[in-house]
C-alpha cells in the first residue's frame, strides 16, 4: 500500500466554488468556469499533494433521512452568485450550472479519478462513509471548504481548505475555534447552520459556545446530555445557558442533521459505494478529453500538463499510455 494519502473531494463544494469564481467562457459563448476551475484546482492539488488515489463524492439528490427529520432542511437555500468578472450582461443560470456539471462528470471519466454518486444521499455522507469505512485506517485528505468536514478530522484525516488553499489539521482548527473536533457536531447543533436552513440557539455562535461551554474544548468526547447537564447547572449564570435549555429538542434534532459518521447511508447505498470503489479502473484517455473539450469550445486548457500532474494516480506502465476501462 502506498504511503501517499488518498484524496477525497467534496465534489459539489469544489464545483460550485469554481462555477461562481472562474470567469471562463467557451468559444460558443457559454460560461464554463465550473468545469475548467474544477479541473485546474484538482490538478493543482494533485501536484502539491501527490495522492495515491482521488475519489470525488457527488451529491445524490439530497438526504431523505434528513428531510424526514426536518422538512425545512436546505429549503430556500440561497444560490451561489457568479463572479463579477462575468459582467452584468450574463445572468446567473441554473440551466448553465446543470450543463456544466453534467459536462464535468463526462470529463472526469477520461481521468484516473473515481467518481462516487449514490441516489438520495448527500455528498457529505459519502465523504464521511469513505473516511469512517473503507479508508478509515489510511492517511487521507478531504478537499472542501465546508466546516461540516471538521468533525471528520483525526490522526488519519486532514483537510485541504479550498478557502485557505492549504492543508489544515485538527490542531489548527482548535486554535481557531477552541473546540475539539470530536465535539464539533455538538457545537454546530447549538449554533445551527444558516446555509442549510438549520436554526440554532438565538445569539449563540461558535465563539460564544466555546467560551460559555469550555468542556467542548476538552479531550473527552462528549454527548449532548453532558452539555445539557453543564448548562442546567449554570442556568442562572447566563441567558445563554437558559436559551440552550429552552431549545433542547431543537439541538437534539440539529445534531442528527449535522453529525457525520456515514450512518445516514442505508445498507444498499453502502453496497453501491463499495461496488464503485472495487470496480473502478483508472483512465488516462488524453484524446477523449481533448475531443470533449473541443466539442464544448473550451480553449487554452493544457491537457498534457493536466495529465502530467495526475500521473501520480496510476502506475508507471499505465501513465505511459491510455488506461481505459
Amino acid at each position: 500500500m502506498s504511503d501517499r494519502p488518498i484524496l477525497i473531494v467534496d465534489g459539489a463544494n469544489l464545483f460550485l466554488r469554481s462555477w461562481a469564481a472562474y470567469p471562463t467562457m467557451s468559444s460558443h459563448g457559454y460560461q464554463m468556469g465550473g468545469c475548467v476551475g474544477f479541473l485546474k484546482s484538482l490538478q493543482r492539488i494533485c501536484r502539491e499533494i501527490q495522492p495515491s488515489q482521488v475519489l470525488v463524492a457527488w451529491e445524490g439528490g439530497g438526504s431523505r433521512r434528513r428531510r424526514s427529520l426536518y422538512s425545512e432542511y436546505k429549503l430556500g437555500r440561497r444560490p451561489e452568485k457568479l463572479n463579477r468578472f462575468y459582467g452584468d450582461d450574463i445572468p446567473d443560470s441554473e440551466e448553465n450550472r446543470k450543463h456544466q456539471l453534467i459536462t464535468l462528470l463526462g470529463y472526469l471519466k477520461f481521468t484516473p479519478v473515481c467518481q462516487v454518486y449514490v441516489s438520495d444521499c448527500e455528498g457529505d455522507d459519502v465523504v464521511a462513509h469513505l473516511c469512517k469505512g473503507p479508508f478509515n485506517k489510511q492517511d487521507k485528505i478531504i478537499v472542501s471548504s465546508d466546516k461540516d468536514m471538521y468533525q471528520l478530522l483525526d490522526d488519519k484525516t486532514r483537510i485541504y481548505s479550498l478557502h485557505k488553499k492549504k492543508i489544515v489539521t485538527a490542531d489548527e482548527i482548535f486554535e481557531e475555534y477552541r473546540i475539539k473536533m470530536h465535539n464539533f457536531a455538538i457545537a454546530k447543533a447549538i449554533c445551527g447552520d444558516a446555509g442549510d436552513n438549520v436554526p440554532g440557539v438565538k445569539g449563540v455562535g461558535f465563539k460564544k459556545v466555546a467560551s460559555k461551554i469550555p468542556i467542548l474544548g476538552g479531550d473527552q468526547e462528549l454527548i449532548l446530555q453532558d452539555v445539557f447537564d453543564f448548562c442546567q447547572a449554570r442556568i442562572d449564570e447566563s441567558i445563554i445557558y437558559r436559551r440552550i435549555m429552552d431549545s433542547v429538542e431543537d439541538v437534539k434534532r440539529n445534531w442528527k442533521l449535522v453529525h457525520l459518521d456515514g450512518g445516514m447511508l442505508s445498507a444498499d447505498q453502502v453496497s453501491k459505494v463499495q461496488y464503485v470503489i472495487d470496480t473502478f479502473t483508472p483512465r488516462m484517455d488524453r484524446m477523449g478529453l481533448i475531443r470533449a473539450l473541443v466539442k464544448e469550445g473550451i480553449e487554452g486548457f493544457d491537457v498534457e500538463e493536466f495529465y502530467y500532474d495526475l500521473k501520480c494516480l496510476v502506475s508507471n506502465n499505465q501513465a505511459n499510455g491510455e488506461c481505459n476501462v
